[in-house]
């Protein structure tokens, strides 16, 4: 299988107001959600596709953009992310839906990896 793009989040502090911007900007439907105990808006952009997105709520985090990749081996990507000078911000962690982990590229963006069931 090869790597696909398969979900974004747009993270910031105030996740009422990004929610609101999007929405007003491009018309996108917000349903907000509970993600482990934190806020989650959950983005509707149209008819039903491969990519999803959300806003995450980071009242003590920073903006950032988070593309999530599916991979087929999440630890062993996660390992090999390491040893190409990458840096683990969220190690492999499931939840109902996916088991997934967050990455730092050298530069310092996030990446999100995804290992679907």
């Amino acid at each position: 299988m090869q790597s696909q793009l398969i979900h974004f989040e747009i993270a910031g502090r105030d996740g009422d107001k990004l929610e609101s911007f999007y929405s007003e900007l491009l018309g996108w439907r917000i349903e907000r959600r509970d993600a482990g105990g934190h806020p989650y808006g959950q983005i509707d952009s149209g008819p039903p596709g491969p990519l999803t997105g959300g806003i995450r709520h980071e009242p003590d985090g920073r903006p950032e953009i988070v593309l999530y990749i599916q991979v087929e081996d999440l630890r062993a990507t996660l390992e090999k992310a390491k040893e190409l000078g990458g840096k683990i911000r969220i190690p492999a962690m499931t939840t109902a839906e996916v088991t997934f982990g967050l990455l730092e590229d050298p530069e310092g963006n996030p990446i999100g990896l995804v290992q679907k069931a």
